[in-house]
């Protein structure tokens, strides 16, 4: 039942057959399947993709996770090493994401799938094993600034945007409105690559047609620079001369001078990191060199494809630098770093928005034990993005191999046994619980991360729960007098209490997609122009424009874990009342447990875990948690209580945001509002979600970590 559609990634890259590497070629990366998606839904499903993956933000993290990939896995269809769960996680992540939901589409929310793991496919076997009635989408992301499309059925040919949807809809035959909209989703995929069937035959060999040629990548690697490069001016290679000089002699003294010539401080910044090494000793240069490239970039600091730096050097020169001017640190391609490097940036730059530590030489476990020992140098900083936290952790796909972890998986284990067992944990989760979803056999949704800043967590919820509340109903246009104001509001009763179901609230919470992406949402240093950003539709607002390229700075961990649940903040969402009939007001809560009754009752519960064990009681005697151990607090409250943690207080804007997302439109009179508006729940409907052991956990969940 279905018109069923799947939807595959590819991408180049050095395989490995029997141990050893062999040159680049393509095979499949990902896979994912669509219950429901024809016509021009897997155009914009596609266009929605290729926004994110165009994201610079987000193409980076890309890039390094297919540069990890190289000389890991087999041929397609080959004997191992195979893809299995554990791979590609971020682009997966990404993938599901713009496949499965578009929440703020003007023209009717949109949201399908039982969620990420759900909705993957086994990336291993050929393109058409699927089950499929309404063919196939394949992207090239091998280099995602720059993917490539197309569609194709089960004869193998190649197919446009143009060539896929004309087989649902005659050119002529349909109405006006249904042809404008048809145009604008062919015009938004005109300018985008199609793949060609030799690109596609080196993965599965059944293609043929495609309108362009395949133009053979150079490089074996993402980012290889260019090999021709302009020959420099006399004055800038005598410049680079003296600087070899001073760096000859390890006398920085006169390049103080030279960096006060006019118009020549990126000719002495070009022969500095020219080097391999920069000297160990110019921290003091160096910190002058990021001086002035602070005042160009506005606030970013990076020295990712540079030469290389001492720890000691790096250290040196960050407090030369103003503090409140760095909002960006980027050190990836680094391989000389230390945890006190990483300590030094977090506590020096207090409003830092993004660090990004990609190809370094600090593991999983260094980063996880910094959290523990130190979870207070992440209170202020918005992203902080290191495979640590761009790894798969959930639910294992029913259709995916699942075997051995990749590796890069090792530390993530003890991040949860730290977490679990710190004096002060630091997490935030997010709990989506439905009963109609438990009916439905979907369960409770949960996603949690490490850290967060708090402003960026309401910025995340705000957009989660928005469509919940408003589904896909529209919102007048402002200015309305306030008897069509009234007339509205007792038309929206109405309608969602007596006349039809929100079905876009019920759909929207099976996809289990929002906990996550609430929590993944990454703050952007700038707003890119919209000259640079891709529009479907003429009537698409900056907003929505601006979501459909966000940038996405992690992949929570999803699924019952003990370490982020009951510790730290938890943010507790029923959905009972929401879609299909609900007629119950839905409730919310920011909650936590008294960190100071905390220890008492994790040692309580570890004795009564541990009396389990020796007598094998399936029912173990569990301590009740007393209900003063529980604290809810509602947005207001929230942003006192981080503020007295020494965390950064949300803005009044960000909190109206909140407030608005979950209660009353500026339009809808309050005599009909409260219907439509979710309230805080009490301790008691508190205590049902905050479980303290994994038995518990799994209760909520319907399976076992």
């Amino acid at each position: 039942m279905g018109q069923r559609h799947q939807a595959f990634l590819i991408a180049r890259l050095t395989l490995s057959t029997e141990g050893e590497q062999t040159k680049p070629r393509y095979r499949c990366i990902a896979a994912l399947h669509h219950q429901w998606c024809y016509g021009r839904l897997p155009l914009s499903a596609t266009r929605r993709f290729l926004n994110l993956l165009k994201n610079p933000d987000n193409a980076e993290i890309i890039r390094d996770e297919l540069r990890r990939a190289h000389g890991k896995y087999g041929r397609q269809g080959e004997t191992p090493p195979i893809i299995r769960d554990s791979a590609f996680p971020y682009t997966q992540f990404l993938f599901v994401q713009a496949f499965n939901m578009d929440i703020d589409n003007p023209f009717g929310a949109y949201a399908s799938g039982v969620g990420l793991e759900g909705s993957l496919l086994n990336p291993n076997v050929g393109c058409f094993e699927h089950m499929n009635d309404d063919g196939i989408t394949i992207i090239d992301v091998t280099d995602p600034l720059d993917p490539a499309y197309c569609f194709s059925m089960h004869n193998g040919r190649i197919l446009d945007a143009k060539r896929y949807a004309r087989r649902y809809f005659e050119e002529g035959e349909e109405d006006e409105k249904v042809e404008n909209d048809l145009q604008c989703h062919l015009a938004s995929l005109e300018d985008e690559r199609l793949l060609s069937a030799n690109v596609l035959n080196e993965v599965w060999p059944i293609f043929h047609g495609g309108e362009k040629e395949h133009e053979e990548y150079t490089s074996t690697t993402p980012g290889e620079p260019s090999t021709t490069t302009p020959f420099p001016p006399l004055a800038d290679l005598a410049l680079k001369q003296a600087v070899e000089h001073c760096l000859a002699d390890d006398d920085f003294e006169p390049l103080e001078t030279l960096v006060d010539m006019p118009g020549k401080m990126d000719a002495i910044i070009a022969a500095l990191f020219s080097r391999e090494m920069f000297p160990e000793s110019a921290h003091t240069v160096l910190a002058t060199v990021l001086q002035y490239e602070l005042k160009k970039n506005g606030g970013i600091v990076d020295l990712s494809s540079r030469c290389a730096f001492a720890a000691e050097t790096i250290c040196g020169a960050v407090p030369l630098l103003p503090s409140d001017a760095v909002k960006t640190v980027n050190l990836s391609g680094l391989h000389t770093l230390t945890t006190e490097v990483i300590a030094d940036v977090l506590t020096t730059f207090p409003n830092l928005v993004r660090f990004t530590l990609l190809d370094t030489n600090l593991t999983n476990d260094q980063i996880m034990d910094l959290m523990y020992r130190q979870p207070k140098l992440f209170f202020r900083v918005h992203d902080f993005v290191h495979p640590a936290l761009l790894t798969h952790k959930g639910p294992a796909s029913a259709f995916l191999p699942n075997g051995p972890p990749a590796s890069g998986l090792e530390g993530l284990h003890a991040l949860h046994q730290q977490l679990s067992s710190g004096p002060t944990p630091q997490g935030f989760t997010v709990i989506q619980s439905s009963v109609t979803d438990i009916i439905q056999g979907t369960g409770t949704t949960i996603a949690s991360i490490p850290y967060f800043h708090p402003e960026k967590v309401l910025r995340g919820l705000t957009k989660y729960l928005g469509p919940l509340r408003t589904g896909a109903t529209p919102s007048p246009p402002q200015g309305l007098p306030i008897h069509y104001r009234l007339l509205l509001g007792l038309a929206h009763f109405i309608l969602t209490h007596f006349v039809t179901d929100n079905s876009f609230a019920q759909q929207y919470i099976q996809s289990k997609l929002g906990p996550s992406m609430a929590l993944s949402i990454a703050t952007p240093l700038e707003e890119r122009p919209l000259s640079e950003i891709r529009s479907t539709f003429p009537e698409d607002s900056e907003e929505r424009l601006r979501w459909l390229h966000r940038s996405i700075g992690n992949v929570p961990i999803r699924g019952a874990y003990d370490p982020l649940m009951a510790h730290g903040w938890v943010f507790v969402l029923d959905c009972d009342s929401l879609g299909y009939g609900g007629r119950r007001r839905p409730r919310y809560g920011f909650v936590k447990v008294d960190e100071k009754m905390l220890p008492e009752l994790m040692e309580a519960t570890w004795k009564a875990e541990a009396r389990e064990n020796e007598t094998e009681s399936e029912t173990p005697s569990m301590p009740a948690l007393p209900l003063d151990a529980i604290k809810v607090y509602d947005v207001h409250e929230f942003a006192d209580a981080v503020e007295k943690e020494g965390r950064p207080r949300p803005s009044v804007e960000v909190i109206a945001g909140f407030q608005k997302a979950i209660g009353v439109s500026w339009w809808m009179p309050s005599l009909f509002s409260s219907w439509n508006s979710f309230v805080k729940m009490d301790v008691e409907s508190a205590k049902e979600f905050v479980p303290i052991t994994s038995q518990q956990i799994g209760q909520i969940c319907g399976f076992r970590c």
